[in-house]
């Protein structure tokens, strides 16, 4: 029997690797506006941007300030006055589901789950038209069960509100038989907790849990995995773990 029956999926940064869709994005939007990007450019807006999403979790903005108030701080520490941030926003918004890469064998490990009889929901911060194109164009659409966006139940990870909306929507489930598995802790593993599920911690690269950040308390995590096909060592009990994507490669 397999330990768990539902995978909740974070998106950005645990199944698409967001880092590099950013970087495409960014740097299609600026050459447009005749900038060059460079990779300090690069490196201020994420930095920019991760403060920004950090806040909305906290519901210290709200996402129609984040999203041109991203750019607004950008521009002023580059000094760009010719670009509308509004108009960048609605660019970056289109441009940044256009292409996306997949984290790991995230693809076919979605497949082989979904095969397995495994139900598979996204849960997601993201802005609502880009994660529609990010799962068009990824083919994830046609793979995943259900898709809860926080622009569409009214509220953000970590809240717990958002994952009582999105297990409404799920006909049949079970808590204890349900895995969250992001890459965030302050919107996956504290939404994991809030929401009563188990949390799984993808952490590639390897990086410590803080004991404690923002004066919050740490949170707990029941798994960590460096790639995503560990998640089949979880699910699976132990006499069939060579079943796992990783297995077959080798």
């Amino acid at each position: 029997m397999l330990r768990y029956d539902t995978i909740l999926w974070d998106l950005d940064g645990t199944l698409l690797d967001f880092k590099m869709s950013e970087r495409y994005a960014l740097g299609v939007c600026l050459k447009y506006f005749g900038v060059v990007m460079t990779e300090e450019m690069l490196s201020l807006y994420s930095g920019i941007n991760e403060i920004y999403w950090q806040r909305l979790e906290r519901g210290e903005v709200e996402k129609r300030e984040l999203l041109p108030g991203r750019f607004r701080e950008f521009f002023r520490e580059m000094g760009f006055t010719h670009i509308d941030p509004e108009e960048m926003q609605s660019r970056y918004e289109k441009e940044l589901g256009a292409k996306t890469y997949y984290v790991d064998d995230s693809y076919e490990i979605v497949t082989k789950l979904k095969e397995m009889g495994l139900k598979q929901y996204i849960v997601t911060n993201g802005v609502l038209a880009t994660q529609r194109i990010k799962m068009r164009n990824s083919g994830f659409d046609e793979l995943i069960d259900k898709v809860f966006i926080s622009d569409v139940i009214g509220c953000e990870k970590p809240r717990k509100e958002f994952f009582d909306i999105a297990f409404e929507g799920i006909e049949g489930f079970e808590k204890e038989r349900a895995l969250l598995i992001g890459d965030s802790l302050t919107s996956d593993m504290r939404g994991a907790n809030n929401a009563g599920v188990d949390a799984c911690w993808y952490n590639p690269g390897r990086k410590p849990l803080p004991e404690r950040w923002n004066g919050e308390k740490p949170v707990h995590i029941e798994y960590e995995i460096g790639n995503l096909g560990e998640v089949f060592g979880i699910i699976l009990p132990e006499d069939n773990e060579s079943n796992s994507v990783r297995d077959e490669k080798r």
